[in-house]
């Protein structure tokens, strides 16, 4: 079995998972209250870490925004993602995470379309507002429900 890296945050998390899923049917709810979450993790994020000092301070261009999710990934969770691609996203910026910190050893059956990493979206989305960019951030494909990979799509508006 692989090792499941920041058990605490795991839990905490998957806690509110499950929290959400029992107070409501609708999975596209659940998902915005997963993002809503984000949101206010993200200000948390946003004050109280170096991604301020370690990103430009108006963010202009998709490749602006390809670099804010690097230093954001690197920040919260030491790494890169597997791709961040603005090529075939056209107007859009989509990151693939294969390795997930969110969603590790979590497997649902049954609930397409729900994505389990969706707090992430809130954060990245909040994130960005603070550095002045209009986007809506949402989560394409989640490991958790049978994907190979966590891709989000940040669609600038």
């Amino acid at each position: 079995m692989p090792k499941v890296e920041n058990p605490l945050l795991l839990s905490l998390y998957s806690y509110y998972v499950e929290k959400i899923l029992s107070e409501t049917d609708n999975i596209e709810e659940a998902n915005q209250r997963l993002r809503n979450l984000g949101s206010e993790i993200g200000q948390q994020i946003y004050l109280n870490t170096e991604i301020v000092e370690k990103t430009k301070d108006n963010v202009t261009t998709r490749e602006d925004v390809a670099k804010l999710i690097e230093v954001i990934y690197k920040v919260l969770f030491d790494k890169k993602p597997k791709d961040i691609d603005m090529k075939t996203a056209r107007g859009s910026v989509r990151i693939t995470d294969d390795n997930c910190v969110w969603c590790q050893e979590v497997n649902l059956e049954g609930m397409r379309g729900f994505g389990y990493c969706e707090v992430f979206s809130g954060i990245l989305q909040t994130i960005l507002e603070f550095k002045g960019v209009d986007a809506k951030v949402f989560q394409e494909m989640s490991h958790a429900t049978g994907a190979d990979a966590c891709v989000w799509n940040v669609r600038l508006v």
